[in-house]
């Protein structure tokens, strides 16, 4: 027979007498807690967050493009800085501040943080 660990932070535990959750979006943001494996919402947001970031970035370049492109003819560069910019703030978004559950968190994705 296999045993199977879960090692968090250096902590190893038999996982078979632990209730781990399903998902694992923010398995860098695990922490035991007694006989369950719980997800610590200030390190899932931070987790979130430079998932977000890694979205977002794709984005931000095609529009570097296209802002150099207004720039040479003198038309548009205002309102690609203005997309730019919304890209940016995506992370200070108080939606994801207030998210309570990692159900929550993971709900707010790139699109529906851009509305």
């Amino acid at each position: 027979m296999t045993t199977t660990y879960i090692n968090i932070n250096g902590d190893v535990r038999d996982a078979s007498s632990i209730n781990v959750p399903q998902d694992r979006t923010f398995r860098g943001a695990w922490q035991f807690n007694g006989d369950a494996v719980e997800v610590d919402m200030t390190n899932a947001l931070s987790i979130h967050k430079d998932n977000l970031r890694a979205d977002r970035a794709p984005r931000l370049a095609a529009l570097d493009v296209d802002y150099m492109k207004a720039l040479e003819t003198g038309e548009g560069a205002a309102d690609i800085a203005a997309q730019k910019a919304t890209l940016r703030d995506v992370t200070l978004d108080a939606r994801i501040d207030a998210a309570a559950t990692p159900d929550e968190l993971k709900a707010l994705d790139l699109e529906t943080l851009l509305g």
